[in-house]
């Protein structure tokens, strides 16, 4: 096997260990230090970490620009792929197939070093009066370290970084795949990029994140689809392939003829060619990350740690896969491995290949430019930023006029000058995340300690699972199955049972258990006339259903409290423009209906119903363990709002669906079906009839387990005493007493 470190190699080296060995020696250092400073974070937060970035502990209340998501692949945009695929060949052809293991490895200690910037640049963020946050290494170094000076060097040497390493080198890279594989002829591709770029842009790093959320996905699959159509037949066994990828890193002795400082060397430039191609430690994802919109700096913190998992463990894993297969693991077939590609390129495959490198090269380039703008604002203020963007641009296109004068020299020039820059930007970078760690690591704690989120490993599992399975799907097929009308002498059984399971009491039913000819039939049973008794004050609101009171209170603006150290917001929960004012500021109380307790929805109060307002939404159970986790689980959920216009006040009921509620049914429209295979949001407001239900009627039942929750218009009630947390209550029961009359019924919706 001929690397670049054999002496009869055609190549010489791109990059010298003087530049790259440092470089990895320091980051390794500093991941370490981390990884010990912090307790291992990327073991023992990994699951929530991925938690997080699904969207799942999503705060809306909380203030920032992008959604944590949105700004892990605005961060990461070029470095998941075009920075991994680029990364892992030079690193092969560096130090051989073997070197794939030692990726593994040091990608494991050095997740904290994201985990540290991305957390430190949101705690030292700056918000301008226009509401436009200022974030990015400059800050928490001149902040945390009162060091104003290193701050300057650090934004100047990131001006540089931005135009070589992180513009013209990937703006290089998209014409190539423009002219060779997508065939553009002269400038027409690089131009065309600039005006995409452009366009992303000028709408500022909103639009960034939101045009992140839509290429970064787009990418990935395609990438997916190209790389199995492409290579698939090709492949060979993969377990054969880390095996041989472990045994190869054991003899890298072999590397310039053997000893202890030249395996050093080798694996150090290898290592450190990868981790610079995918952008470890050189600022960027940290820039993006400072607006995100979150309530704790860690939490995106634990979201950036991914970014080296995915590129470390999986596209390096992946890259080298295909290399492998195809006895691409020499200096000289790795540099001849595209030359293949390219005489494929009218192919679809090969299309959709050098489409997904255009959406994450985009996506680099815009997330580049968003870094540059806030170094160049750091230094001299908006009119230098200004100025950053115009030059941004024209030397990018610039660049591409001279390849295309002078081929893949400027390409090469390009790329040591670029990586040569990082390098030395990356220094003071690295220099205060190893004297910031202790900072960092008090987010950290505070996060978990105060967040609700002393998550142990089984609740990640359990919870992550809930998030990638198909809830809605799940709940059809359990509600298709309960509706099932099995013989006789099985389903009384399975009734009993079931009712044996959770000390149902069959006396209050309406229908002997034998009567009942399925098991939603059993489930969404009547209780007898004389089971309940509704209260007959006349001012007085009422429970709803069966169930346990989980929260209740007074809504804080528009937030309302799911559990300790978790909240949600009125208007996401509502989801209705029209009626979410009059709520703001008023009253809650949330009921947790469980398998035992009698499933119909009564009217807490007599009136006209106004509407109602159906967002389709997840199916996340409403256990305490989802409710203590998932932050926003209501507002995640499917849920049917019906807006009550009573004497007193505006009343919303909100059912929430859950994990197997089959469906939710109300009385007052049988066109309302929810859980359906193709849903949309809908409102409805009933202008030309005047719905009027009494209190107690029933109103609505759940085909299964889940949650009610009643919101009280503001100043209209007072809660009863037999509202009390974690109480079982019943329907009909008072739960307060309405304060004065305010209109009179019914009104014009």
């Amino acid at each position: 096997m001929e690397t670049f470190f054999q002496g009869d190699s055609n190549f010489t080296l791109i990059l010298g260990s003087d530049i790259l060995s440092p470089y990895f020696y320091l980051m390794l250092l500093a991941g370490l230090y981390l990884t010990l400073r912090l307790g291992f974070p990327q073991i023992r937060y990994l699951f929530l970490s991925l938690k997080i970035l699904t969207g799942n502990m999503d705060f809306k209340s909380s203030k920032g620009q992008l959604v944590h998501s949105q700004a892990f692949f605005a961060g990461i945009g070029s470095s998941l792929l075009t920075g991994s695929v680029l990364g892992t060949g030079l690193a092969i052809a560096y130090g051989g197939i073997g070197v794939i293991f030692w990726i593994w490895v040091v990608s494991l200690f050095v997740m904290p070093l994201r985990l540290v910037s991305s957390t430190l640049a949101i705690k030292f963020r700056n918000q301008l009066p226009s509401g436009r946050y200022l974030s990015g290494p400059m800050y928490f170094i001149e902040k945390s370290l009162r060091a104003k000076w290193l701050a300057v060097a650090f934004s100047l040497g990131s001006i540089f970084t931005v135009l070589s390493f992180g513009g013209i080198f990937p703006f290089l890279s998209l014409t190539y795949i423009a002219k060779e594989g997508l065939n553009f002829r002269g400038m027409s591709g690089p131009i065309a990029i600039a005006v995409i770029l452009l366009f992303i842009v000028v709408g500022g790093i909103r639009r960034v994140g939101r045009t992140a959320s839509i290429l970064a996905p787009l990418g990935i699959i395609l990438f997916i689809i190209a790389y199995f159509s492409l290579f698939g037949e090709g492949l060979v066994a993969f377990f054969p392939y880390l095996k041989d990828v472990v045994s190869q890193a054991f003899s890298m002795k072999a590397l310039e003829g053997g000893g202890v400082f030249g395996v050093l060397r080798a694996i150090s430039v290898s290592l450190g060619v990868f981790f610079l191609s995918t952008e470890t430690a050189v600022g960027k994802s940290s820039g993006v990350a400072g607006v995100v919109r979150t309530d704790y700096a860690a939490k995106q913190g634990l979201v950036s740690m991914l970014a080296t998992f995915f590129e470390g463990f999986i596209m390096a894993t992946l890259i080298g896969f295909v290399l492998y297969s195809f006895g691409a693991v020499t200096a000289e077939s790795i540099f001849s491995f595209p030359a293949r590609i390219l005489e494929s390129r009218e192919s679809v495959p090969a299309l959709v290949l050098f489409t997904s490198f255009m959406c994450f090269g985009i996506l680099s380039l815009a997330g580049w430019f968003y870094t540059g703008e806030q170094n160049a604002f750091y230094i001299f203020g908006e009119k230098f930023a200004n100025f950053f963007r115009i030059l941004f641009i024209s030397v990018i296109v610039l660049s591409a006029f001279v390849y295309n004068i002078y081929g893949s020299n400027v390409f090469l020039f390009a790329m040591k000058i670029g990586y040569t820059v990082a390098v030395i930007a990356s220094i003071p970078l690295l220099v205060s995340l190893i004297l910031l760690g202790k900072s960092a690591n008090f987010e950290l704690k505070k996060y978990i300690s105060e967040s609700g989120a002393r998550y142990e490993i089984f609740k990640d599992i359990y919870l992550l699972f809930l998030t990638l399975l198909p809830k809605n799907l799940i709940s059809k097929i359990f509600g298709y199955f309960s509706t099932l009308k099995l013989p006789r002498f099985m389903m009384i059984p399975l009734l009993k049972a079931f009712a044996k399971a959770y000390k149902i009491n069959l006396n209050e039913a309406e229908l002997e258990i034998q009567e009942y000819a399925s098991l939603n039939q059993f489930f969404t049973r009547a209780l007898r006339a004389e089971a309940r008794i509704i209260d007959s004050a006349s001012n007085a609101a009422v429970s709803p259903t069966d169930s346990k009171i989980t929260s209740f209170g007074n809504i804080n603006q528009s937030t309302i409290i799911q559990a300790k150290g978790i909240d949600y917001s009125v208007k996401e929960l509502l989801g209705s423009e029209k009626y979410y004012s009059a709520f703001t500021n008023g009253k809650y109380i949330t009921f947790y209906l469980s398998p035992q307790d009698y499933h119909r929805i009564h009217s807490p109060f007599g009136g006209q119903i106004l509407g109602y307002y159906y967002e389709p939404g997840k199916l996340f159970p409403v256990n305490d363990l989802a409710v203590l986790n998932i932050r926003g689980l209501f507002p995640k959920n499917e849920r049917l709002i019906t807006f009550l216009q009573t004497e007193y006040g505006k009343v919303a009921v909100i059912k929430v669906g859950a994990s197997n509620v089959g469906k939710i049914r109300v009385t007052y429209d049988d066109k309302i079906v929810t859980n359906n295979w193709i849903r949309f949001s809908k409102e409805h407001i009933y202008k030309d009839v005047s719905i009027m239900i009494d209190k107690g009627s029933e109103m609505g039942r759940f085909e299964m387990g889940s949650t009610v929750i009643l919101v009280f218009e503001n100043d209209t009630i007072e809660l009863s005493p037999n509202v009390r947390l974690g109480e079982k209550i019943q329907y009909g029961t008072v739960i307060g007493q309405f304060k004065k009359k305010i209109v009179q019924l019914p009104v014009k919706a």
